[in-house]
């Protein structure tokens, strides 16, 4: 783990506790000692670590009470008592009220070590599950490979792979839908925190009152609501990356303790106490310029120069049309696969129109397009009717010769008449070829032609 896990002890004979710190500060643990139970307990409250040592008898108190207070305090803490004195009704009591182990005096090193051991591999086990779940409950669509066959995005991504392997933030700016996610997961997959965790937060999308809390966790009871203690994303992300999209709808308070952990790379979760260092590398996107966006007051300056370390600028699709068919047949692939639909081609039609069209939704318009467009497929390939309105060509319209006047009184059959003869003369008298441009058969043409001249 990137950051220790923290351990209290709570022992009055000085020399075990000693002994107990050295032990655990070799295993991988931040350490705190307290030698009585009332500043122990007012301690946990506030800060409760991973993991509590206690003696059963203390000068002012027993470890049950540690073991009662650190329980309120968080269910995740794993309480160890350490006693010469402890008696069956000791042991029932502190197991029934969730003691992780009793260790009884005198121990030897190798049991203690074994014990510490298993508790540090128990808490990296604990977090890495958190990690996976928070990314898997991120995992909404399937990420895509960088594609480019535009000169544009090839020049970012040769950018991009200066950058990759240094442990510096990144500033990724372009409309909404280009693609600024699938970017910052790629600088993270060519980094060497490749195999940590990559992590993502739309600050857009977390209500205002909620992203500090999501950003760096809280203790429990740090606000109405908060039941438990919660890692936040800084921290669930460390020894990895976590990418934060929106940046520029942040607010200035959570500006500024961002601003803060830029600068100590330590957090302190909301209601907690203790500073906790993080090792993480953070990648910015915005939809919007942050530059713009100080120069009116809208962002921090400290905090923009702190993030603006290497800028990028993902150019809008429209401006790119080379890398329109490739990101719609990628989307295609992974669509049919997706939804057990052999669909595989775009017909010629469709992909004139997708190249011609301004995509103010950029790549992510395109992709929900493709998706809808598969669900509605018929054949293997996808066709003008497959897709929305607003791509299609506009049909083209005809101005009808002067001969048709209207008035409140012309009748239905003479406005029928009427087009029948305009088609004929489009078709030069030919009758069969009519009558398939006016969806009628053959016969039905003489009939309404033979009524008309007899009328």
């Amino acid at each position: 783990m990137s950051h220790k896990p923290s351990l209290v002890i709570v022992e009055d004979d000085q020399d075990m506790s000693q002994l107990l710190a050295e032990l655990a500060e070799e295993m991988g643990f931040s350490v705190t000692v307290f030698n009585q139970v009332e500043p122990a307990k007012r301690f946990i409250h506030q800060t409760p670590p991973a993991v509590v040592l206690t003696d059963l008898r203390l000068p002012d108190g027993d470890g049950l009470a540690i073991l009662s207070q650190t329980k309120q305090a968080s269910l995740d803490t794993q309480v160890v008592m350490i006693t010469g004195y402890a008696t069956v009704q000791d042991a029932i009591q502190g197991f029934k009220h969730g003691l992780y182990d009793l260790i009884t005096k005198p121990f030897d090193l190798v049991q203690i070590n074994a014990l510490l051991k298993r508790l540090y591999e128990q808490i990296a086990h604990r977090k890495t599950m958190l990690q996976l779940q928070t990314r898997l409950s991120q995992l909404d669509s399937e990420p895509l490979a960088p594609i480019c066959q535009s000169d544009k995005i090839k020049r970012v991504y040769e950018l991009v792979q200066q950058v990759c392997q240094m442990n510096v933030p990144v500033l990724i700016e372009g409309e909404t839908g280009t693609g600024k996610g699938v970017l910052a997961r790629y600088i993270h997959q060519q980094s060497p925190r490749a195999k940590g965790s990559y992590l993502e937060l739309n600050c857009a999308a977390v209500p205002a009152n909620l992203i500090e809390s999501e950003l760096f966790g809280h203790e429990k009871g740090a606000f109405t609501g908060a039941n438990a203690r919660k890692l936040g994303l800084l921290e669930l992300a460390d020894g990895g990356t976590l990418l934060l999209d929106e940046v520029n709808s942040m607010s200035s308070d959570v500006q500024a303790k961002l601003l803060h952990f830029l600068q100590n790379q330590t957090l302190i979760r909301v209601g907690g106490q203790s500073a906790i260092k993080i090792d993480v590398r953070l990648i910015f996107a915005s939809n919007q310029s942050l530059y713009d966006l100080v120069q009116k007051g809208d962002f921090r300056q400290d905090l923009y120069y702190r993030i603006n370390v290497f800028p990028v600028y993902l150019p809008p699709l429209r401006e790119r049309p080379e890398d329109i068919q490739v990101l719609a047949e990628r989307f295609l692939s992974v669509y049919s696969r997706r939804f057990n639909k052999p669909v595989n081609f775009l017909s010629p039609e469709v992909l004139e129109q997708l190249q011609a069209y301004d995509w103010p939704g950029n790549i992510r318009e395109l992709e929900n397009i493709i998706q809808r467009a598969v669900v509605l497929a018929k054949t293997d390939t996808i066709e003008l009717g497959q897709i929305p309105q607003e791509l299609r060509p506009a049909p083209q319209l005809i101005t009808l010769t002067p001969g048709l006047v209207l008035s409140e009184q012309t009748t239905l059959d003479a406005l029928e008449m009427h087009w029948i003869e305009f088609t004929l003369q489009r078709c030069q008298g030919n009758k069969s070829q009519a009558a398939r441009e006016l969806g009628i058969d053959t016969s039905t043409l003489h009939r309404k032609l033979s009524r008309h001249k007899n009328s």
